[in-house]
């Protein structure tokens, strides 16, 4: 695949190379606290949400039952916080992952791969969170309203990115196109990693190809913008962005 490149304090970095982003912490008195979501989101990848006690996230924050209670009122507050902090952490990423400078050159097919080989991983990478979120929502205005604000986030900053690809897209409301393959995109992953459905059972990969050609084919994005995406003709990619 021929990736576009973005510049970073002189240094070219490929688009592909997406990745998820932190924002900075912003003082030492919440050490403790992050150590304690940090602690939580690795045995909830580990175990689950409902499968971990709070002994034993304190225990590995390095803290202690006291000092979670004095931060969290209980396990439903915790899962609150580390919704707070996943959805500023989607929106840095986003932000850096849907740069369009990081795109130059590339065509629709191409971010559109991209970008869902790279949610693919971040629900892979994450999936007990996305679990833990997932079945909270169903109940939790409040988690329901992130994930609402965040999805919104994430689609305004794709159709900004796809703006200007117009001309590759042949589907009548392209907003509205761009923002319906988004819901589809991650309902998909809910299902498939989130709530692990067996059917039908695809390695990562395959759920990757078949996800970038359902979203590009429902836009409208010819198939040899598709093949060029997935690798093939992807030196002819190269050669027409260098004469751009």
């Amino acid at each position: 695949m021929s990736a576009a490149t973005i510049q970073h304090g002189g240094e070219h970095e490929a688009a592909s190379v997406l990745r998820w982003v932190k924002p900075p912490q912003q003082a030492r008195t919440r050490e403790a606290l992050v150590r304690l979501l940090d602690a939580a989101e690795q045995l909830v990848a580990e175990k689950g949400f409902d499968e971990t006690p709070i002994v034993e996230i304190a225990r590995r924050a390095g803290s202690s039952v006291g000092g979670f209670y004095r931060r969290f009122a209980d396990k439903d507050g915790l899962l609150q916080a580390m919704h707070e902090r996943f959805c500023e952490e989607a929106r840095v990423t986003t932000d850096d992952a849907l740069d369009p400078r990081r795109w130059e050159g590339a065509e629709a097919a191409e971010i559109l791969r991209e970008v869902t080989s790279f949610v693919v991983q971040i629900y892979r990478e994450r999936e007990g969170l996305f679990r833990a979120f997932l079945h909270r929502g169903v109940v939790n205005e409040e988690v329901q309203r992130r994930q609402e604000e965040l999805f919104e986030y994430l689609s305004d900053a794709l159709e900004r990115l796809l703006a200007d690809r117009t001309d590759d897209i042949t589907h009548p409301d392209p907003e509205l196109g761009v923002r319906f393959g988004l819901r589809v995109l991650l309902g998909t992953l809910d299902d498939t990693i989130a709530v692990r459905t067996s059917a039908p059972a695809l390695d990562d990969e395959r759920l990757v190809t078949e996800l970038a050609r359902m979203i590009t084919r429902y836009l409208g994005v010819s198939d040899a913008q598709l093949d060029c995406a997935r690798g093939d003709g992807a030196q002819d990619s190269t050669k027409r962005r260098k004469q751009r």
